[in-house]
């Protein structure tokens, strides 16, 4: 198989699973207003998806700044996907958890995620508030996340389907596929979720770095942190706050969104060979047709993912394995 024909063949069955679920009008309600280049690609492919399939989108909110507002009930709300389902990044698990409990009339649709529990006890406490949500419609983007879905949350309509980022519209990827100068990358991430097991050096490595992250975008989430401060103190002394999160949307949007997106895409675009320990880099390195070798996180969802979806492209493999 092609990169092509598995990158039409996982859309074509996000599609055939997603938009069924979805009313004329949604809201994202946890947009990745934060630095994971690999989040922003879920988001900024949920937005294209959405437009190629002619949904409008009232609103774009981001994870910790949703204002909670009042919703018409044929209001889809979408959580956007990810790996932070379970008790390892616990906040974003939180927030959505909150938002379910807020929409009992609503329909929630969660975008395809990784999900992972190291506390039994937690488990069962969140399949208990989610399973009283009665429209709550869960998407796993792999076959063990899916087993944890049947296993503890089949309350709740649950799903099989790959990563939204396959959603990503490809008149941007043209951009910078087919533009490599024959160097290797080692994407190596740097935060908890890399494995004791994974090599911090590779000697064939011409670049070894994390996702870059511009000084001007970390200026820019932490200027959008101290304007949702105001917006919530706004709010306490019952000031309406309107225009402020008018302001927070469209600079998430524009700066954080799309910029981030482009960051990413021109950030692999020089390499003919990929090394990852992030699952988006290799997701997006099939999206810009290169060859790329997986090296497991810490609760292996790179493998997870690629056994799912895509075993049969020879041209994605686990590290050292011929």
């Amino acid at each position: 198989m092609s990169f092509d024909e598995k990158i039409v063949q996982l859309r074509q069955l996000i599609s055939d699973s997603i938009k069924p679920l979805l009313s004329e009008r949604v809201i994202i309600a946890d947009a990745p207003y934060y630095d994971n280049i690999g989040d922003i690609l879920i988001w900024r492919s949920a937005v294209d998806f959405l437009r190629e399939n002619g949904i409008k989108l009232l609103h774009s909110y981001g994870a910790g700044y949703f204002p909670f507002p009042s919703l018409d009930k044929d209001i889809t709300i979408i959580l956007t996907g990810g790996g932070n389902f379970g008790d390892l990044w616990r906040v974003f698990q939180a927030t959505r958890l909150e938002i379910i409990a807020s929409y009992p009339e609503n329909r929630i649709v969660m975008l395809p995620q990784s999900i992972f529990y190291q506390e039994e006890g937690l488990i069962e406490k969140d399949s208990e508030l989610m399973a009283r949500h009665p429209d709550l419609h869960l998407f796993a983007r792999d076959q063990a996340s899916y087993d944890i879905l049947s296993r503890h949350f089949n309350r709740n309509h649950i799903y099989l389907a790959p990563d939204m980022a396959f959603c990503i519209d490809t008149r941007l990827l043209d951009r910078y596929r087919h533009r490599d100068i024959g160097k290797t990358l080692f994407l190596l991430r740097s935060d908890k979720e890399l494995s004791q097991d994974a090599p911090n050096v590779m000697q064939e490595a011409d670049v070894t770095s994390d996702w870059p992250i511009p000084e001007k975008i970390e200026r820019i989430i932490r200027n959008l942190k101290r304007a949702r401060r105001i917006s919530m103190d706004l709010r306490r002394y019952g000031v309406p706050t309107g225009i402020v999160e008018s302001a927070i949307e469209i600079c998430g949007n524009r700066f954080i969104r799309d910029s981030l997106t482009i960051k990413g895409c021109e950030f692999l675009e020089p390499f003919s060979r990929i090394v990852t320990t992030r699952l988006h880099t290799m997701i997006l390195s099939v999206l810009l047709h290169k060859p790329v070798e997986y090296i497991d996180n810490t609760y292996c969802k790179l493998s997870a993912f690629a056994e799912t979806w895509l075993h049969d492209l020879p041209e994605v493999k686990a590290y050292g394995r011929n």
